[in-house]
């Protein structure tokens, strides 16, 4: 899946299902917690609908903080779980 692809599934995520009323502050760089708010209930919420609009399993051994601090961390963990997925192809 492409980058583009994945910004815009997080963006819907955000925006459609999550309801966040802060996503004029969404950008690659913007930090959940002090940019668009969200607290520690919404990046699970976040999680599940990763794990299912994404198709991936995310176990709870794979959750560490640093992958859910900015936008482009959480890209980069869903391109690392899709990429794990397939067994280390890229």
């Amino acid at each position: 899946m492409k980058r583009e692809e994945i910004i815009e599934m997080i963006y819907h995520i955000l925006k459609d299902k999550l309801e966040l009323p802060t996503m004029a502050s969404f950008h690659e760089e913007a930090r959940l917690n002090e940019d668009l708010y969200m607290d520690s209930v919404m990046i699970l919420e976040l999680i599940l609908y990763i794990e299912l609009d994404f198709g991936i399993k995310v176990p709870d051994e794979m959750l560490v903080p640093k992958d859910f601090q900015t936008v482009h961390t959480v890209i980069e963990f869903i391109k690392r779980q899709q990429c794990e997925a397939l067994g280390g192809i890229k």
